[in-house]
């Protein structure tokens, strides 16, 4: 019997040493992910807290993970004394969990907490901006997803949403869908809008007020209010008005059936009995927004995160939390609804209460949302911002444009988006089917890609997926982009005057070095006979313009793959007269041979200068050629004393010459010491006409130093050289050998600037 205790006491030792040594190790805390995360890669790294205990110090963990939170077949991963460990190639948009414990020898710690996370579902596309015009190459570029192998993107013509034209620029404010042949749209100053399926037309409303909010049983039972309480109703025909009983703005209506509907706006809540409207409920707060699922599920939403619930028999206050505006309110069944409201704000209805859905996917000022199925839904809102609802969780979707939108309705798949000056976007089910739309891959380790060569005045959407040898992805929302259908011309400014021939003809910087450009000018608006230019520059100087004509000129752009459209066409005019700059208009003590000055020009081949005794120019002294780039002229003559002279140009081009100058005068007068003809007895020139060589010879009384230049008749200086003169008679030698047979004009100038001009003849 002693025995039989002995050994029981020895069991029961045992026993008590082996639990206690099993909590002697601490179980593991986990750390990261935090529990419920969303957004998590296909290659997370799951951490957790160090643990202390044991009887080793050396702490292995054993860590299961599972889309089955019972962990039914888990994939086990061990560590020694790692707190990490890195997955792989996790199946994306899958819930999994996970836990730890912790061992040591013999020494096992029980299991963590389970935690759970949710891989990324999709790729997030971040530029370029959705619905931005871009040239002929953009930059794709999205948010890296780690643990995958390879991006599939796809670029299309052809989109879910499509602009198309409503034939108005007022604002919109409500959609309303019965069928593919039956929907309208409600706006500004009582506008109703139907649409048959095939066109757009303008319904007489009755109202010249604005029409807020609208609903529809059928095709011939819809109603609509707005302003100052009104409603009107459609039998199928024509609209009528109801009374409302109220004169305060209405600003949504939901109907159930033909009896029973509901509208709101300021504080109160109207209930439609089939008969007529009555005040059903006065809310704390302003009232935007309405919807009724049946009979016994109507909420109300509104000013600083007001919702009001109506079970069939009373309405209550449902709290949020929030003091966001709140601007539309939506349910798929009574147990999944969302609000809508300010700067993004999504809350979610579920399990019978409300919860904030984090995101960061617009901040935007939501307006309008809709249910097309209990798993699907629409919102919309400020500058083009469309969100879809798939059931699980809000996706960005390009809308294709940048206006702001205030409503959104559908009917299986016949949908529109309304809002400001009259957009309105049709719902396409046939996105991205068109030829160009083709999947293209990238590698994983890529966050951009370069796209070139695109089509001009295109509009683009593209998506993308991404995977691993396990999964992919699903498609990302879409986003679209313009591509430029056109050159903007920037310079000569539209219409200028008084261009040059050569005039630089400019355009803005707005396509990649790709492109070419072709230019066309002409004096014909219709183009019919232009001159041709070409370069791949944003720039180039015109050719063979005329003098005084008006030119039109546009530019186009071209790659490989396509021509642009045309550059809207601009005009300018050339040059028909020179502006004259010195001697000033009826200036007087002008020297006797004077510098004639004009404002330079460039792209013509010179200049025509004459001068007269009187200004009919009958008594012509100088008629000449100056080319370009001179813009001044010498007169080659000794004018006579304080003496009235004429002068005027224009420009010459081959054959084609400018209108001339304004006609200009001076008065010579010879001022002291300038210009002071020297005496001719100090001077003897010789021979003349002359072959190779001339002597000067200088008769002067002291030490002189003298230039002489040689010109030709148009002031062009052939020859230039100095004397230096002594007490006596000197002679000089001046080879003119190397000119040409003509007539020359030789002038002589000392050191008080007193000169002697004389022609001279070079005569072989």
């Amino acid at each position: 019997m002693k025995r039989i205790i002995f050994t029981t006491l020895l069991i029961i030792l045992a026993a008590f040493i082996s639990v206690t040594a099993q909590v002697r190790i601490y179980t593991p805390e986990l750390s990261f992910p935090v529990n419920n995360a969303v957004d998590q890669m296909p290659d997370v790294v799951l951490d957790w807290n160090a643990v202390t205990g044991g009887n080793t110090g050396v702490i292995k963990y054993d860590i299961q993970l599972d889309t089955d939170p019972a962990f039914g077949s888990p994939q086990i991963f061990q560590t020694e004394l790692l707190t990490a460990v890195k997955t792989n190639e996790l199946f994306f948009g899958e819930t999994y969990y996970w836990r730890v414990r912790a061992t040591d020898g013999n020494d096992v710690s029980g299991w963590s907490e389970t935690w759970s996370f949710r891989v990324i579902r999709r790729v997030v596309l971040t530029g370029p901006a959705d619905a931005s015009t871009q040239n002929d190459t953009t930059r794709l570029v999205w948010n890296t997803i780690t643990g995958v192998t390879e991006y599939d993107y796809q670029m299309d013509t052809v989109y879910f949403w499509k602009s198309i034209n409503s034939g108005i620029t007022s604002n919109l404010f409500s959609v309303s869908v019965v069928d593919e042949f039956n929907a309208w749209l409600f706006g500004a100053g009582g506008l109703i809008l139907y649409s048959d399926g095939n066109a757009w037309t303008e319904q007489e409303s009755t109202l010249s007020t604005d029409i807020y909010g609208s609903d529809f049983i059928d095709a011939t039972n819809g109603w609509a209010v707005g302003k100052s309480g009104k409603i009107i109703h459609y039998n199928g025909t024509e609209w009528s008005a109801q009374t409302s009983g109220i004169t305060t703005d209405l600003l949504a209506v939901d109907m159930i059936d033909a009896n029973n509907g509901w509208a709101v706006g300021k504080t109160t809540v109207l209930r439609y009995d089939g008969t007529s409207w009555t005040t059903a409920y006065t809310a704390s707060k302003d009232l935007n927004a309405v919807f009724a699922l049946d009979a016994n599920h109507v909420w109300a939403v509104g000013k600083t995160g007001l919702i009001v619930f109506f079970n069939g028999s009373s309405w209550t206050v449902q709290e949020t939390g929030s003091i966001k505006d709140f601007a539309g309110v939506s349910f798929g069944s009574p147990n999944d609804g969302w609000v809508i409201g300010k700067t993004g704000t999504l809350f979610h209805y579920k399990d019978g209460s409300w919860t904030l859905y984090e995101h960061s996917l617009t901040t935007k000022d939501l307006t309008g949302i809709y249910f097309t199925s209990p798993e699907s839904a629409y919102a919309v809102g400020k500058t083009g911002t469309l969100l879809a609802y798939d059931g699980i969780d809000w996706s960005s979707q390009s809308s294709t444009v940048t206006t702001n939108f205030n409503a959104v309705g559908f009917a299986g798949t016949t949908g529109y988006l309304a809002g400001e000056s009259g957009v309105v976007i049709a719902y396409n089910d046939e996105a991205f089917t068109s030829p160009l739309a083709v999947i293209r891959i990238v590698s994983g380790n890529l966050k951009s890609v370069k796209i070139n060569e695109l089509l001009f005045g295109t509009q683009y959407y593209w998506r993308m997926k991404t995977k691993h040898s396990l999964d992919e992805s699903e498609w990302s929302g879409a986003r679209s982009f313009n591509t430029r259908p056109n050159v903007t011309l920037d310079k000569p400014n539209n219409n200028s005057t008084d261009q040059n021939l050569d005039q630089l003809l400019q355009w803005k910087i707005q396509f990649s070095s790709d492109v070419t450009y072709e230019i066309q000018v002409d004096d014909d608006p219709a183009y019919g006979s232009p001159i041709y230019l070409a370069t791949s520059k944003t720039s180039m100087n015109a050719e063979f313009l005329r003098f005084g004509v008006q030119y039109n000129w546009r530019v186009r752009a071209l790659h490989a793959f396509d021509i642009s459209d045309w550059s809207e066409s601009w005009k300018f005019n050339t040059i028909n007269s020179i502006t004259l700059t010195s001697p000033a208009n009826e200036s007087t003590d002008a020297k006797l041979s004077p510098l004639l000055s004009w404002k330079a020009q460039t792209g013509l081949a010179g200049y025509q200068v004459v001068l007269s005794r009187n200004n009919s120019f009958n008594e012509v002294l100088v008629d000449a050629i100056v080319p370009v780039p001179e813009n001044s002229f010498i007169v080659p003559l000794v004018l006579d004393k304080d003496a009235v002279y004429y002068w005027r140009v224009r420009g010459v081009n081959g054959l084609d010459s400018s209108g001339w100058s304004n006609t200009w005068s001076f008065r010579t007068s010879p001022p002291v010491g300038v210009d002071e003809p020297m005496p001719g007895e100090k001077l003897s020139i010789y021979p003349n006409p002359v072959k190779n060589t001339l002597f000067i010879q200088v008769k002067n009384n002291q030490s002189a130093s003298m230039r002489i230049k040689i010109t030709d008749l148009v002031g062009m200086e052939v020859a230039e050289k100095t004397i230096i003169s002594d007490n006596g008679n000197k002679t000089t030698p001046v080879d003119v050998s190397f000119l040409r047979d003509g007539i020359y004009l030789l002038r002589i100038t000392d050191e008080n600037n007193n000169s002697f001009t004389k022609k001279i003849i070079i005569k072989r």
